[in-house]
């Protein structure tokens, strides 16, 4: 397009937009579209606000929920589903003090953890012999460290051997973690993992102690029900998105009816440029 035709074109819609009525219709736009844009953001507020509302209630149930048999929730060999995520179950068996695994890595109330995952085996019922990896509670990495420079004997928390029933908070299977670990260390809870290291049947979860059940001293593990991951509430969440819809459409209408304007504007000229001849 040559320069005249541009400042012809750009001088088009400058007059059309600078009308009195296109200039009224703008600042009513302007304040309809921020006010959209405001409500948006607030329902956008409310959608974090309710999600943190409803993981705390989850989190509530989950927790005052009764223990019930690990038999009724979960068998050995099946996938973990997050409808099994936070159960409370109880377990009836031995610990196993030649299985056990210290998981390097972890913080806890921002101090250097190292968690005790020992083999639990399950004995009588239908899930007889099947393992469960049991996070019995953390050690501080500076106690472990401290012991070894000292000469003394390595803290390692051994469990119970007797038959007991225990009451734990399943979480799922963490990845697994780096190879080349010293003896006895673990790069990761992870069920796939400690099956190799402890045999089968073993149960697709790891459970983690609760603090009134906790043998060997160790500091009781947080719960995997505090970390429970915060999903926005998705009404909330679609009220924001239709807000700011709102004020798009309130942009774009005004910037029709401008280009409107404009279209009009070039045809009445064409007719007045043509009005001479007729």
């Amino acid at each position: 397009m040559p320069p005249t035709a541009q400042r012809a074109d750009a001088r088009d819609w400058l007059r059309a937009a600078t009308t009195r009525r296109m200039l009224v219709l703008l600042l009513l736009v302007v304040v309809v579209a921020s006010v959209c844009t405001r409500l948006g953001f607030w329902q956008l507020d409310r959608a974090g606000i309710r999600g943190q509302e409803a993981a705390r209630i989850e989190r509530e149930e989950l927790m005052a929920a009764p223990a019930v048999p690990i038999t009724e929730v979960l068998a050995p060999q099946t996938a973990f589903g997050a409808e099994h995520f936070g159960r409370r179950v109880s377990l009836e068996g031995r610990f196993d003090p030649e299985q056990q695994v210290l998981v390097a890595g972890r913080t806890v109330g921002g101090r250097d953890a190292l968690m005790v995952v020992t083999a639990f085996h399950v004995d009588g019922g239908p899930h007889d012999g099947a393992i469960m990896p049991v996070l019995r509670g953390w050690l501080r990495t500076a106690d472990r460290l401290e012991a070894g420079a000292a000469g003394g004997t390595d803290v390692t928390a051994p469990p119970p051997t007797a038959r007991l029933e225990i009451v734990g908070v399943l979480s799922d299977s963490e990845a697994a973690g780096e190879s080349g670990l010293p003896e006895g260390f673990a790069g990761g809870i992870s069920a796939g993992e400690l099956a190799g290291l402890w045999g089968t049947p073993m149960y697709s979860a790891y459970l983690v102690l609760e603090e009134p059940a906790q043998p060997g001293g160790l500091a009781p593990a947080p719960s995997p029900v505090d970390e429970l991951d915060v999903d926005p509430n998705l009404q909330s969440l679609a009220y924001a998105v239709e807000w700011w819809a709102f004020a798009l459409f309130a942009v774009v209408f005004w910037v029709k009816i401008l280009r409107d304007d404009v279209r009009e504007g070039r045809l009445a000229q064409a007719d007045r440029a043509r009005a001479p001849l007729s």
